[in-house]
């Protein structure tokens, strides 16, 4: 049976009169990568914050290993040890280097540099990471601030907008070493607005809403398989007009309508195909809904 590192119990956050987190229990292990998916100002980085200590919860308690809290001083010391956030690119300093900022990481955490190297050559920095941060892009700066990240080699990562501002290739090199870090049992929060992009590393995503944890969707196979088709809402309503669609059949964000395959005999399969296929041949699909889906299905009257 695995054993949580960490475990958050009760958590409420409140701004004035807006709770942010409203009782919030969480479980994660290691070995995991969660992503973290809601609207802007719905609670994404304060829950960073509370687990970083950068912000004390109105109530509640977090757990790290089943023995470590906030709540004593010599406790604290031994989490900053674990866990590491992602750093703001407001907190580079220009007039260091790169490499200058490696090192610190690398010293601070995991106490050694020898690994720097083998970062910066995965990461493809040899070309600029010995220069002044001051003169590097604002891709070059999210690369290095990933990059003290696995310099920090830390067994907790928060990853607050990891991808931003970075190319194909990046978001690419930087997905397969969130892949790597996992299978070094690490556990990683990512949020991140490339939803497509968690669905590739992602061990679960969870999704916010009024301070709770409104879905948890598990990246494995027994999630539901759904007949997918783009439909407008005029040709939504002809096809329930003329069919008696399943009850639990889903329409998301009056775009995609969804009908359930699980338990349904082959030959309805078929049947709904066909049908389907007469509205619109070219954007039919059968799969799991993805992140981008359920935030649809979630989050559509934020939109």
């Amino acid at each position: 049976m695995r054993k949580p590192v960490l475990e958050l119990s009760k958590i409420s956050v409140a701004f004035k009169d807006k709770k942010v987190l409203n009782e919030l229990d969480f479980t994660a292990y290691a070995g995991e990568i969660i992503g973290v998916v809601a609207p802007n100002g719905t609670g994404k980085t304060t829950l960073f914050n509370v687990i970083a200590n950068y912000l004390k919860p109105n109530s509640g308690e977090i757990l790290f290993e089943g023995k470590y809290s906030y709540r004593s001083e010599k406790d604290a010391v031994s989490i900053y040890k674990k866990l590491v956030s992602f750093p703001d690119q407001s907190d580079l300093f220009n007039e260091l280097s790169g490499v200058d900022h490696l090192k610190l990481y690398g010293n601070m955490w995991k106490g050694t540099t020898n690994h720097i190297q083998e970062i910066i050559d995965y990461l493809n920095m040899n070309s600029y990471v010995r220069k002044k941060v001051g003169t590097y892009s604002l891709g070059m700066r999210q690369r290095l601030c990933f990059a003290m990240m696995a310099a920090a080699d830390t067994p907790i990562m928060l990853m607050d907008e990891v991808m931003n501002g970075l190319d194909i290739t990046n978001v690419k090199l930087i997905s397969e070493r969130l892949i790597q870090m996992k299978k070094e049992h690490k556990l990683i929060f990512v949020a991140s607005h490339l939803l497509e992009n968690l669905d590739l590393y992602a061990d679960r995503v969870i999704y916010f809403k009024n301070g709770q944890i409104k879905y948890q969707r598990l990246n494995d196979d027994q999630n539901e398989i759904y007949i997918k088709v783009a439909l407008s809402k005029d040709q939504y309503h002809l096809l329930l007009k003329e069919n008696s669609l399943p009850t639990n059949h889903l329409y998301i964000a009056e775009e995609l309508l969804c009908i359930p395959l699980n338990g349904m005999p082959l030959h309805q399969q078929h049947q709904w195909i066909d049908k389907l296929l007469h509205f619109n041949d070219k954007q039919l699909t059968i799969g799991q809904l993805g992140t981008v889906e359920n935030y649809k299905k979630y989050y559509f009257e934020l939109l």
